[in-house]
């Protein structure tokens, strides 16, 4: 035999027969449904709202924090220059802030030039940014 699937619409129809004062047991018989399985839906429903009832297979979750990437650039002496010069002139409080606002305009969406371009020249930018400092850092501690 197999699993019965049950549409969104006919779970939030019981759930408003529920909620209209009807019985959980008068509502499983009519729908053929165990009371376990209406209070699952119930608790689904209160939990996820309007993303309970979604399908098998999707999340309802949200992600809260999304992660974080990290990109490595590499950076003549010359280049860290012109990219301190350039943020500076952009009047960015860090590195970081300004290629933030290179690469998204102030509502957080990437603007219409071709963001994997932009990635790549950023992440080349970053990954000899990284290699100076850390030959800066290796000089500094022994001396």
């Amino acid at each position: 035999m197999s699993r019965r699937k049950f549409t969104k619409e006919f779970k939030e129809a019981a759930l408003q027969q529920l909620a209209s004062g009807t019985p959980v047991e008068n509502v499983a018989g009519v729908c053929h449904v165990g009371p376990t399985t209406l209070r699952r839906w119930q608790n689904e429903s209160r939990m996820f709202g309007e993303k309970a009832f979604g399908g098998y297979g999707r999340s309802r979750y949200v992600r809260v924090n999304p992660r974080s990437r990290s990109v490595a650039l590499h950076l003549s002496p010359d280049e860290i220059d012109a990219v301190k010069t350039a943020s500076s002139a952009a009047g960015s409080s860090s590195l970081a802030e300004f290629a933030r606002s290179r690469l998204f305009d102030p509502a957080g969406e990437p603007p219409e030039i071709q963001v994997a371009e932009l990635l790549a020249e950023l992440a080349a930018v970053m990954g000899k940014l990284t290699a100076y400092l850390g030959r800066y850092a290796s000089r500094a501690t022994s001396a």
